[in-house]
């Protein structure tokens, strides 16, 4: 297990309610163990977050079979945050009732004071008045590079705060929809055009199974996604998304390159269901990944037809 992390993930670590097909079962989920799944294919990860005592310890063991460090997940008395989820036969995720409980009060309190040494620190979707005290902690306590990503609902209620923390955290990441609904645009053109004008470092929006665009105070970029012949299972690929962007922006210091890798760690997390294709991949370098996708997408590739095999 990691005692002394890379990159920590600060958020909810939940008990989700699946069902799929009818069946229903319990699995270990939350914005915080998506990002951390994610950014540990790179670096040594660590998990800020709070737990009821209902939670499994055959949960805390999938972390730390993962070589995530748990040291920073406090138990509490009361019950764990859970998310039902239901999906339907596309595999899309429905959203039918969440309860944040032992999760309402993560803070900053709770980062252990070995991780302050981390060179990433990420937050997941929280209320935006917490991260805003989570990011000026972390910014009087660590030299630590500092990500943030949301979700609609603050997006929509928050829209001043969010826009705040833009400029306050080093890389600021939102999906299409919710960049949309903070600039108060049209659409993504719109959207786009007015973040590069807002005040801020990184900003990352994510396109789904497009891509991403990183807007920087210079330019625009947009950089495609990764081709999956048949993805399964879309839950937390945004927070894989964030937690991938950061390990790989601190590895490699290049904001486009990171944006072209997590492109790739996304998309290979919704290849099975929770976040599965990601728990056993590790890798000791960039170009070490960057294989292992380019070889993973010549096989996909071998499966379809070429010109030549049409009659034409």
């Amino acid at each position: 297990m990691a005692t002394q992390p890379d990159i920590v993930t600060i958020g909810h670590t939940s008990i989700d309610h699946v069902e799929v097909g009818g069946e229903v079962k319990k699995q270990l989920g939350g914005a915080a163990v998506y990002s951390a799944m994610a950014a540990k294919v790179f670096a040594r990860t660590g998990v800020v977050s709070r737990v009821g005592r209902d939670f499994p310890p055959s949960f805390l063991k999938i972390l730390t079979e993962a070589n995530i460090s748990t040291t920073g997940i406090r138990k509490l008395e009361g019950k764990s945050t859970f998310f039902e989820i239901e999906y339907d036969g596309d595999g899309a995720a429905h959203y039918k009732d969440f309860k944040l409980n032992a999760g309402r009060n993560i803070g900053a309190t709770d980062i252990p004071r070995s991780f302050l040494k981390a060179r990433g620190f990420h937050i997941a979707p929280m209320n935006p008045g917490k991260q805003r005290r989570i990011v000026d902690f972390l910014r009087e306590n660590s030299f630590a590079i500092v990500s943030l990503n949301t979700y609609m609902g603050y997006a929509e209620k928050y829209k001043k705060a969010l826009i705040e923390l833009m400029e306050l955290v080093d890389i600021f990441t939102i999906n299409d929809d919710e960049a949309i609904k903070l600039m108060d645009a049209r659409n993504l053109e719109g959207a786009l055009r007015k973040l590069k004008k807002t005040e801020h470092n990184l900003v990352i929006v994510t396109l789904g199974v497009f891509g991403s665009v990183v807007v920087s105070k210079s330019e625009i970029n947009f950089f495609p996604g990764v081709y999956q012949e048949s993805p399964v299972d879309f839950t937390g690929c945004g927070d894989s998304f964030a937690g991938s962007y950061l390990a790989s922006y601190i590895k490699t210091g290049d904001a486009y390159k990171a944006a072209n890798i997590a492109n790739g760690v996304a998309s290979l997390n919704a290849t099975d269901w929770n976040f599965q294709p990601l728990k056993p991949r590790e890798f000791k370098s960039i170009e070490a990944f960057q294989l292992f996708i380019a070889s993973r997408q010549r096989r996909l590739k071998k499966k379809q037809k070429m010109l030549e095999s049409f009659d034409i």
